[in-house]
């Protein structure tokens, strides 16, 4: 880690496997697309549109999808998925232009993943942080607006704990590239040394955050067991409620004692990992 003599003044979380546990989704993520996307080719059909057989407009919208990620990951830039809508479209010989794409994602109408829930500390650790203090960001690979992603946030009752949330969508860039956690960070308006980035993912989350000069946090739970391939977190825990002796030896690292009232407080975990 970093020589670091500066006060800790934001906490940013990846969302998926971070704040919100994929361990048992209900269904594939194809499965729950099929009904987003039927419900797109029935609204095109309803307003006047021609378009191929159900079937062939979902695997079309699939393999934009699949497309589209294999390449982002070449230079880490992505398109928004409102941009894989209207190359879809423009591809089936719609007039892209007479379609009002933010009435079409609405119709989308993403949610909570069946079966994704909320780590058991997700809340007391985002409470915790709220009372002293921090401002809270949020991080996401995701093709989808923020807008989008906040109908979960809404659902897991997180939406109030979030200073400044952005998606890869919103920005262009996906994690690990430096330019979406520039964004972040100017919206929260703190410097790299002064943040904390936690995240599940090696390769984007703390490759990223290291780059980008972040104190990187892997949340690293047995469940998960991903490869480092030669990536070197800061710092390793287990559960979000450690991440709070993560901050506490930061408090000791620093020198800058944090003004935190007694009462209502955490119990300290024993150990980090």
């Amino acid at each position: 880690m970093a020589d670091h003599n500066q006060r800790i003044e934001a906490v940013i979380f990846d969302l998926d496997d971070t704040l919100i546990d994929w361990a048992r989704p209900a269904v594939t993520w194809e499965e729950y697309n099929r009904s987003k996307s039927e419900a797109i080719h029935q609204h095109l059909l309803a307003a006047g549109h021609t378009l191929p057989p159900y079937d062939a407009f979902h695997e079309a919208v699939i393999a934009q999808l699949r497309r589209t990620w294999e390449e982002a990951k070449k230079t880490w830039e992505i398109v928004s998925f409102e941009a894989v809508l209207r190359h879809v479209f423009a591809g089936l010989g719609l007039n892209v232009e007479a379609i009002d794409m933010q009435e079409l994602l609405q119709v989308y109408s993403w949610g909570p993943f069946p079966g994704v829930i909320l780590y058991e500390d997700t809340i007391p650790v985002l409470q915790e942080l709220r009372r002293r203090g921090y401002k809270i960001g949020l991080l996401t690979n995701s093709i989808f607006p923020m807008w989008m992603r906040d109908v979960e946030l809404h659902a897991y009752e997180l939406m109030d704990y979030f200073d400044a949330r952005v998606t890869s969508g919103d920005v262009g860039y996906l994690k690990p590239h430096p330019e979406i956690f520039r964004h972040i960070l100017e919206l929260l308006q703190v410097s790299p040394e002064q943040a904390v980035f936690v995240g599940d993912r090696p390769e984007n989350d703390i490759a990223g955050a290291n780059e980008a000069g972040l104190i990187s946090v892997l949340l690293a739970p047995p469940h998960l067991n991903r490869d480092l391939n030669g990536v070197k977190p800061d710092f390793t825990i287990t559960s979000l409620t450690h991440l709070l002796t993560v901050l506490e030896e930061l408090e000791k690292v620093s020198g800058i004692k944090y003004q935190v009232p007694g009462e209502g407080a955490l119990a300290r975990p024993k150990s980090i990992s």
